[in-house]
């Protein structure tokens, strides 16, 4: 049997993101959503969570591109610059595991319910990121973590594609060892990294034709192009293209003529019990 979780994730980023979630999920194919703590907008998302046709939801942590929550965190602009403050000592361990458990703390404190945990920017495929979000997943009772792997191969010399290629090949191998008697769980299949930001009908057409069996999650970033967006958050200009593909009729008709049942997280753990 195919079985399908199509994740929103940056929920809280911005208002306008939060908007195109919520469409998404309503009118779509979206089954889920990994809200950022921290983001501008996360008390707008709390509140819309009320309105999805899930309760539960992803705690989607960061560490960079937005302002933490603790002042004593260290800021990174982008994933390269953390994984060399990492590196370098700049980042210790201590202040990592502070700042993400201040986020889990206001997710909690919001009373929202968090069944699956990951990570702005794919951060947790750095082993050390990876380790802090295992111990806390256990301490707040997170059963299900996200396991970036596989997706398909790059297409033509795309420099980006084979970048993000690279790194996910690189880093995969060392998440399945650390994920490995750790007791959470996840998907059997994950797609959707190469295509973040430009996942559009003819490329989600093709991953869900290309779905194999088990549980498979895509992970997508559909959303509104507000100014806010626009001046801070470049790298979401794809979000309307997103939103555009999710909640396309075409979408819905590959879903169904490939045999696949489109189910949320708490689906997702039942399945496993």
């Amino acid at each position: 049997m195919k079985y399908l979780i199509v994740t929103a994730d940056d929920l809280g980023l911005a208002k306008s993101i939060n908007e195109g979630i919520a469409r998404a999920c309503n009118e779509g194919v979206v089954t889920a959503a990994s809200v950022i703590p921290s983001g501008a907008a996360f008390d707008d998302a709390v509140h819309m969570i009320g309105s999805l046709p899930f309760k539960s939801i992803g705690a989607h942590l960061a560490l960079t591109e937005i302002k933490p929550l603790l002042s004593s965190s260290k800021f990174n602009k982008d994933h390269n610059s953390l994984f060399f403050s990492i590196l370098s000592g700049r980042i210790s361990r201590e202040s990592m595991y502070a700042e993400f458990k201040a986020q889990l703390d206001l997710i909690k404190a919001s009373g929202l319910t968090i069944t699956h945990i990951n990570s702005h920017e794919h951060i947790h495929m750095i082993p050390l990121v990876l380790e802090i979000l295992i111990q806390l997943a256990k301490e707040y009772n997170i059963p299900a973590i996200r396991f970036p792997r596989g997706d398909r191969r790059p297409v033509g010399l795309s420099l980006k594609e084979n970048y993000r290629s690279f790194v996910l090949n690189r880093f995969s191998g060392m998440m399945k060892n650390k994920l490995e008697g750790s007791g959470l769980i996840y998907t059997d299949h994950f797609m959707g990294l190469l295509d973040a930001g430009q996942l559009n009908i003819d490329k989600l057409k093709t991953i869900i034709s290309n779905t194999e069996d088990g549980v498979t999650e895509i992970v997508a970033h559909p959303g509104f192009l507000s100014p806010e967006v626009l001046d801070n958050f470049s790298w979401h200009i794809g979000g309307e293209t997103e939103l555009f593909a999710l909640t396309d009729n075409r979408i819905k008709n590959a879903v169904k003529n490939n045999g696949i049942k489109l189910i949320t997280f708490d689906d997702f753990l039942a399945l496993k019990k």
